[in-house]
């Protein structure tokens, strides 16, 4: 505990200020289901597609529905949040700012998204540059990177961590893009509700004056 007062001591009042504001806008677990809740959905929509024929209606049904769904559903969320919040839990934690979005952050995902969406274009329709187990593992790493250092708390560090690792067990397995994408968000989408989950019940449990 000293050494913990003695560093925050040590920071910057903006620095303490992000500290405080990501404590308190992680506290209920609810960011951490909406992580989930993204990469579950990002998880079937990747998956849908192996499952009809290509080149068929559904296929390309499957394609534009991955396409247009998972932005509305990464936009309409911090909403979702925010509405939960107010009408649940404001008794509990009080009115929580959300935590805006970091510009160097979004930037870092951009990138990584539309590099991991040129590389998964080659792979799917040259089959040869650059290999599926390249972009698989590259979505694994990059991904679990974004994750701990956007959480910024040690359970988001291991989802992380997680999430890496199956990135790059997936990406040595040979299995398909969709495959392998619908097995890396899948499975890190999982832990995440789990986690977020178990968070959430802890803190409902907590007394109220215990509450941040």
């Amino acid at each position: 505990m000293h050494e913990t007062s003695s560093r925050l001591l040590e920071e910057s009042p903006e620095k303490i200020a992000r500290h405080l504001m990501q404590k308190a806008h992680n506290q209920d677990g609810l960011p951490e289901m909406a992580i989930g809740v993204v990469f579950l959905a990002l998880a079937g929509l990747n998956w849908l597609p192996t499952a009809v024929k290509p080149g068929s209606v559904a296929h390309f049904v499957a394609i534009c529905a991955q396409a247009l769904l998972i932005p509305i559903l990464v936009l309409r969320l911090p909403w979702a949040i925010k509405a939960v919040r107010r009408k649940f839990l404001i008794e509990k934690a009080g009115y929580v700012e959300s935590k805006p979005a970091h510009r160097k952050y979004l930037a870092i995902f951009i990138v990584i998204a539309v590099v991991v969406a040129v590389a998964g274009v080659f792979a799917a329709y040259r089959g040869s540059f650059p290999p599926a187990s390249w972009v698989l593992g590259a979505t694994g790493i990059g991904g679990g990177v974004l994750l701990a250092i956007a959480g910024r708390m040690p359970r988001f560090v291991v989802g992380g961590i997680l999430m890496a690792a199956t990135g790059i067990l997936v990406a040595i397995s040979g299995v398909s893009l969709g495959v392998g994408f619908a097995m890396i968000y899948g499975l890190t989408g999982l832990l995440a509700l789990l986690s977020g989950c178990i968070v959430l019940l802890l803190f409902l449990r907590e007394p109220a004056e215990g509450g941040e």
